[in-house]
């Protein structure tokens, strides 16, 4: 499943590559702003600011992303008008943000420093364990909410949901989305970067939908997925192409 999904991603990020490096390089900007500000005297209230600017640019670039996962290229105007769809869910995730910054920049050392140092380990382990498992879950927040169109707390229990019924497959999405996050800063986050990342997260939501989408026409398949079926369309589209047609695609 990891292979077919890798695949598939690259696939799409080499076929909008352009736009995707674009809406890179706004993201590397704004992190780039938010660290300069905070190395000069704070970030205070702009730093919020900036924040939500960035999560505004990641939903309207996984508007963009659920789009190209679909095979249908956005233009320019998708990116605006992805604003009017997300920019509750930019709120949403500038306060998870700020949260879960205060909790790791403040209350795991509190806990830390507490007399009792094993109470202090297992509180500051259970919050940092909490953290990690929010955003283990957060990798499906934007392919169910784009793709079900649901309230943003109801999309987080089904992200929830997904996580908990694909531990395995949520964990190696994971780590392979901070690989790719590591390699980036190579290349001062502009490739593969995060519009890859947001396009893999696409492309995994969209694939585990559609297996619940069949178990749900039929509820006594149980664990027998007829994948090959499904996924039709996409094993046509990965198999379709040679690394020549990749490099050169005039030359196909």
């Amino acid at each position: 499943m990891i292979r077919f999904l890798l695949r598939k991603t690259f696939l799409h990020w080499w076929d909008n590559l352009y736009t995707l490096l674009c809406v890179n390089l706004c993201l590397a900007l704004l992190v780039a702003l938010y660290l300069y500000l905070a190395s000069l005297r704070g970030v205070g209230y702009l730093g919020i600011v900036i924040i939500y600017l960035f999560n505004l640019l990641i939903g309207t670039t996984s508007v963009a992303a659920r789009k190209i996962s679909d095979y249908d290229p956005p233009d320019v105007r998708l990116f605006f008008l992805g604003a009017k769809t997300v920019w509750k869910d930019a709120l949403f995730f500038t306060a998870c943000f700020v949260l879960h910054g205060i909790a790791l920049n403040n209350i795991i050392p509190f806990y830390l420093t507490l007399g009792s140092k094993l109470a202090g380990l297992l509180l500051a382990m259970l919050l940092f364990w909490a953290c990690v498992t929010w955003w283990l879950a957060m990798i499906y927040y934007y392919p169910v909410r784009l793709r079900l169109n649901l309230p943003i707390f109801t999309t987080v229990r089904r992200a929830f949901l997904l996580f908990t019924d694909n531990p395995s497959l949520s964990f190696a999405i994971f780590l392979l989305s901070t690989a790719s996050l590591m390699l980036s800063f190579v290349t001062a986050m502009l490739l593969p970067g995060i519009g890859f990342m947001l396009v893999f997260h696409q492309v995994a939501g969209r694939t585990l939908l559609r297996r619940y989408r069949y178990l749900e026409g039929h509820p006594h398949a149980k664990q027998e997925i007829p994948w090959s079926l499904l996924l039709k369309d996409d094993l046509e589209f990965i198999g379709g192409r040679s690394a020549k047609g990749i490099v050169f695609p005039w030359k196909e």
